[in-house]
């Protein structure tokens, strides 16, 4: 035979590919699956060509006016934008299409706003753990600019706030506690420090304000002071106070801020996310 058997192995894979290299056109032009061999291989070649296909890729920033801008520029028809409140970001899908010509919703542009240093240091104190009191101290201290004290309606300058936090002892809260037994069940353990506690009243609440995240409005948070005598030295715990409902205003002053810098455009926004299936 003028053909061994390895030529002739060759010549039959040759044919095949071929005939599979006809079945992927045509599938590709019908929209249809196609079948083939397992140990056949489906290779790119766009990265062969002068220019790609199509736009596709991810472009992120945490300013407002570029991502617009850019969104504007890049919006395919059906492209959406999603803005997902529990991570304040905002993703415009530029290729989503829609029923008639659905697109591959892969090519995206993502706002992330970034959290100010002021509201950084209030969430990592304000969080209902057990503080040292020099941490709790040292707070209202370096951001006395931005608080205001309140031993219930009565408001403690920040001087006599921190010299109130810092002063608590065990044995002043335990003969506090002892004393409250006695009292009428409608007053609270602070009331009755801020009728003892002399010229340096223990604060109840203390409000901190600042813009949370670049880009939003500046807003009041109400923090509550609690005191926790446990172990062997006071600790003090901050809770902000409603914070589900200030995440949920801040999520919506950003979709209100997305689609202002959208309007003389026809993307739409929507609270919420989007992942496009395989």
């Amino acid at each position: 035979s003028m053909f061994d058997k390895e030529a002739i192995q060759e010549l039959s894979k040759a044919e095949a590919i071929t005939a599979a290299h006809v079945c992927v056109q045509a599938a590709i032009e019908a929209g249809n699956a196609v079948a083939l061999p397992s140990d056949f291989q489906l290779h790119e070649v766009e990265k062969l060509l002068p220019h790609r296909r199509r736009v596709r890729g991810a472009m992120k920033t945490s300013v407002l006016a570029d991502f617009s801008a850019f969104t504007k520029a890049h919006a395919e028809p059906g492209a959406t934008v999603f803005v997902a409140p529990d991570q304040m970001s905002a993703t415009a899908i530029l290729n989503l299409g829609g029923h008639e010509s659905p697109g591959h919703a892969d090519n995206t542009a993502t706002l992330t706003l970034l959290r100010t240093a002021a509201y950084s240091a209030l969430l990592a104190i304000a969080n209902g753990a057990g503080q040292k009191q020099a941490t709790v101290a040292e707070f209202v201290e370096d951001w006395a600019g931005q608080v205001q004290c309140f031993s219930g309606s009565e408001e403690v300058t920040p001087p006599k706030a921190i010299a109130a936090i810092r002063k608590i002892t065990i044995e002043a809260m335990r003969k506090m506690e002892s004393a409250e037994q006695q009292l009428s069940a409608t007053r609270s353990a602070f009331e009755h420090v801020q009728a003892t506690s002399g010229p340096d009243p223990l604060p109840t609440h203390i409000y901190f304000r600042c813009e949370p995240y670049h880009g939003l409005d500046e807003r009041t948070f109400i923090l509550r002071l609690a005191v926790l005598t446990g172990g062997d030295k006071p600790a003090i715990s901050l809770r902000i106070v409603k914070a589900e409902e200030h995440q949920e205003e801040m999520a919506g002053e950003l979709a209100a801020r997305v689609t202002e810098s959208l309007t003389d455009s026809s993307v739409p926004v929507h609270l919420g996310s989007y992942q496009p299936k395989a």
